[in-house]
Parts: C-alpha cells; sequence; structure tokens
C-alpha cells in the first residue's frame, strides 16, 4: 500500500549483520532477497578491483552460507548483476590457488555454465576462509547423502570399552536395566 516504510518489507536477515565490515555489509544488502528465511551468511568475499586479475568495475562476489554458495556477477556498469546458488551436495571440486598478494577460487559443478567458476584476485585470508567454510559444508552434505567420509584418526579412549558404553547407555535411559543386564552378560562370556 501507499506510505508503508520500505523496511517493512524487506526481509529480515537470521544472522547478525554487524559481524561483516561495511564492505561485505553492502554485499550482503544487494542479495538479502535471494536468501532463505532461516539461511544464515558465514563469510563474504568480493574480488579485487585492483589487484592482478580483478575487475576494477564489476568485481564478482562469493558468498558462503550454511546452505549453498551463491555468487554474484555484476554486468552492464554494476546496473545489473547474475546470481548464481549451488548447493553444497552439487559440488563436485574446489580448489585455491594461493598468488603474492591475491588467491583464486575455482569452483566445479554442473550447475555452472561451464561446469565452473573462476573467481580470480580474492584477499588471501578470505579466501582461505571460504575455503574452510566450503569445505566443511562440502564433507556434511557428502555424509547427510550417504557418501563416505574420509576416515579419522581416533585415539583409544575408556569410552572404546563395551561396557564402559553400555553402562553410560543405562544412565541417559537409551536402554531398559533389563537389557543392560542381557547384554551385560554377552559382553562378558
Amino acid at each position: 500500500m501507499f506510505g508503508k516504510n520500505k523496511k517493512e518489507n524487506e526481509p529480515q536477515l537470521a544472522f547478525d549483520l554487524s559481524i561483516f565490515d561495511t564492505d561485505e555489509q553492502n554485499e550482503i544488502e544487494r542479495i538479502k532477497k535471494f536468501l532463505e528465511v532461516s539461511e544464515i551468511i558465514k563469510a563474504v568475499a568480493r574480488q579485487s578491483k585492483f589487484m592482478p586479475g580483478g575487475q576494477i568495475v564489476t568485481p564478482k562476489t562469493i558468498f558462503a552460507t550454511d546452505k549453498r554458495i551463491l555468487i554474484r556477477d555484476p554486468n552492464t556498469l554494476g546496473i545489473k548483476s547474475d546470481i548464481d546458488s549451488v548447493s553444497y551436495s552439487q559440488v563436485n571440486a574446489i580448489k585455491l590457488k594461493k598468488g603474492a598478494f591475491t588467491s583464486q577460487i575455482t569452483i566445479e559443478s554442473g550447475q555452472f555454465e561451464n561446469n565452473n567458476e573462476i573467481i580470480p584476485a580474492i584477499p588471501k585470508k578470505k579466501a582461505e576462509n571460504i575455503m574452510g567454510i566450503i569445505n566443511k559444508h562440502i564433507r556434511e552434505a557428502q555424509q547427510f547423502h550417504g557418501y563416505d567420509a574420509p576416515p579419522t584418526v581416533q585415539s583409544k579412549t575408556e569410552d572404546d570399552d563395551p561396557l564402559v558404553l553400555l553402562k553410560k547407555r543405562l544412565a541417559k535411559g537409551e536402554i531398559s536395566a533389563e537389557e543392560y543386564v542381557n547384554l551385560k552378560k554377552i559382553l562378558e562370556e
């Protein structure tokens, strides 16, 4: 209706915007209408305007959320922009190429026009942060979809003792006293 405050119609963010610097906040404002209601942006990295490989007029921005990767690619002198969205389960590979001053991120996915998206001239620390977040969420997506996760090294603890585990399960109420007795007999045989 007429006279309504524009702020009333804007989507509410599910995270604290103040944890991002001013440039990152401005980038988030540009894409916030594309976010899902409970989606949380974990990191933002904008391509450098001035470093080698950067874009002076229309630098790309990559967003790592808790659900997907978003890439904002401005065009027409920044008046318009394309937004690519790829869920972590659709990422085939992600690569980080470190340069002298900046890094390049390459994301391979069938969701992109040429099966990959290359974003050069990302500040090194931000690129490493984005890579860590994306890798974490890719591993979680693979485990969710039943893919084998890479083996982890575990040290032997007292929790490895089946009787200790059985006692803990009883204490938590996961098994009844009768089940405890039966299982204990089996373990002691």
